[in-house]
């Protein structure tokens, strides 16, 4: 089972947490996949905005740096390749402190996923694979965490990446690495299903419902429908 699921961004009103379950089922073995943990700790459902989808105005809160690391502002706005020092609590007991950036954005084909039965709300939606290089600047081991990267829609919705129970070698869309402490760097390709053909507006870090979300910015590639393995029997 795949669930899309986002926060909905609708001015600076309380939303309710977005979500559809959308059947991802390998024609072959077990094929499916399930969402990332929500945002912070409890993983809250309700999203304050001004409106824009970045977050709303004003300082906000954040976690508190581990000692000597400086944090990128709240609010900084990227472009693609451009690095952002952040901090987060992936747990009640941890404090992540990374650097990453989004290095590129590619649109693909629904039919990227012909392999996997899909289901009518699937096919009606859009796929990216999100590449993103990271790097733990922090003390805290990071291994299985899941990177704190956001999809902002034209809806303002923020939508999790999903990630695949079985292998997915185009883009694995996994956590981070089992062990990943101080100093290790990995590049990560994520799946995102943007429900209604909806369109990807930008990425973003907002780990709580307060924070001004720092966010990357570019071009958005488009992927040709991959050409399927050719079944004739030379003679």
């Amino acid at each position: 089972m795949l669930r899309v699921t986002g926060r909905r961004l609708p001015g600076s009103a309380l939303a309710l947490l977005a979500s559809a379950a959308l059947v991802l089922t390998g024609c072959s073995g077990s094929g499916s996949s399930s969402p990332q943990t929500g945002p912070g700790s409890g993983g809250s459902s309700t999203s304050t905005s001004t409106g824009n989808g970045t977050g709303p105005t004003g300082s906000g809160s954040s976690v508190p740096a581990p000692k000597g690391i400086t944090v990128t502002p709240q609010g900084t706005s990227l472009k693609l390749g451009q690095a952002a020092t952040v901090a987060w609590q992936p747990d009640q007991k941890t404090v992540g402190a990374i650097t990453m950036a989004v290095r590129k954005q590619v649109r693909v084909p629904i039919s990227t996923f012909r392999d996997f039965r899909l289901d009518g709300a699937t096919r009606r939606s859009t796929p990216y694979f999100v590449y993103v290089s990271v790097k733990n600047v922090g003390p805290s081991d990071l291994g299985h965490v899941p990177v704190p990267l956001y999809l902002l829609d034209h809806r303002h919705t923020l939508l999790q990446a999903s990630t695949f129970q079985a292998r997915f070698p185009a883009c694995p869309s996994r956590p981070l690495p089992g062990t990943f402490k101080h100093g290790s760097h990995a590049t990560v390709c994520l799946v995102y299903f943007v429900p209604k053909h909806g369109t990807l507006v930008a990425m973003s870090f907002r780990p709580t419902e307060d924070y001004e979300a720092i966010t990357w910015n570019g071009p958005v590639q488009s992927s040709a429908t991959p050409k399927k393995k050719s079944s004739k029997t030379k003679h």
